[in-house]
């Protein structure tokens, strides 16, 4: 039995705490929340024993993985005290708030014996593994750019949530981009240059609301567009397009990948059948195929029972907090940051 404690009983705590229904051997055995109501109702729901501080928690010996889902700003508290307990960990993204946060946590992490991951969910999505695979394969020859559009037309967060509060949240680029950036990285490889425009989570709108827009390029060349925004009313959209000398692959909100061809014809590619073509027979959970939360937990508890699986690490946390900083950086001072 792998036990889980949750250190944040909020929204994320309680959406990878409900995955361990559906994982056979996993339990949610502790919770620790600054707030009362949350960590009751995660006591009532899963039997989940309740802690007065990350410490108590990391240490119980009723927890043997500890999942960091508090705000942002809050992260590094609940890892110090799993590294401190030595226990494997993993951390909601984004890893934390501030360079300088971030810089504690690389060196602090850097050769941990234990599990570390963090939640970029996307990276356990059939369609992100195809499609780095199919990357990896060549099949789009050399790579050229990159459009992301990831617009959110239902942002409902209010005055007074930390979540509308830029130094505390880090706003779109941060929170949400944070993913797609992550992905990027993945494909492209390491960036080289930012340049980004930003709200900044403003407060002189009428309401809470956020947009930024960058381009990011590559050390191998890949010009990336991303634009990313929190509006309270208007369209959402999810797609990510990559464009090299031999076709586009694009994938959005749906589950299936277009592939275009140089030569005009479109493909529709199920990459849940591929994946599981390619596993020859694997379990399910073994070719990330269902649910990106259920695929990552998952993969977590794989790698607990001594799997091997790839999971992002500490350095790939870093290197999307990098980016971000970046544009964060450039919006600021309106110039192209170099990385």
């Amino acid at each position: 039995m792998i036990r889980y404690g949750i250190i944040g009983a909020g929204r994320m705590g309680n959406a990878h705490a409900s995955q361990t229904k559906f994982i056979q051997g996993t339990c949610v055995s502790g919770v620790y929340d600054i707030r009362t109501e949350p960590a009751e109702k995660m006591h009532a729901e899963y039997g989940a024993t309740i802690y007065f501080s990350a410490e108590d928690l990391a240490n119980s010996p009723e927890v043997d993985c500890v999942i960091v889902t508090s705000p942002t700003y809050c992260h590094p508290e609940g890892i110090h005290a799993a590294v401190a307990a030595h226990k494997p960990i993993f951390c909601e993204k984004a890893l934390c708030r501030t360079p300088e946060a971030a810089d504690e946590l690389l060196a602090l992490l850097k050769g941990y014996d234990k599990l570390f991951t963090v939640g970029f969910v996307r990276r356990h999505m059939a369609k992100s593994i195809r499609i780095k695979q199919m990357l990896d394969e060549g099949i789009l020859g050399k790579l050229r750019y990159c459009n992301v559009d990831l617009s959110l037309g239902a942002y409902k967060r209010m005055p007074g949530d930390w979540f509308t509060d830029f130094e505390l949240c880090g706003g779109v680029i941060i929170d949400m981009l944070a993913h797609h950036i992550d992905l990027a990285n993945w494909f492209f490889g390491p960036a080289k240059r930012v340049y980004a425009d930003s709200l900044l989570l403003s407060r002189d709108q009428p309401l809470p609301a956020d947009y930024a827009a960058a381009v990011v390029t590559y050390a191998n060349g890949v010009i990336c567009n991303m634009f990313c925004s929190w509006q309270r009313f208007g369209r959402s959209c999810e797609r990510m397009e990559i464009y090299g000398d031999k076709g586009a692959l694009v994938m959005d909100g749906t589950g299936e990948i277009t592939h275009f061809t140089a030569d005009g014809k479109t493909n529709r590619i199920n990459p849940e059948e591929e994946l599981k073509k390619s596993a020859g027979g694997a379990q399910l959970e073994e070719v990330n195929v269902g649910s990106a939360m259920l695929c990552q937990m998952n993969s977590i508890t794989n790698v607990l029972n001594g799997k091997v699986r790839p999971l992002p690490t500490i350095q790939d946390a870093y290197n999307s907090l990098n980016v971000s900083f970046a544009m964060i950086d450039s919006t600021r001072t309106g110039k192209a940051v170099e990385l």
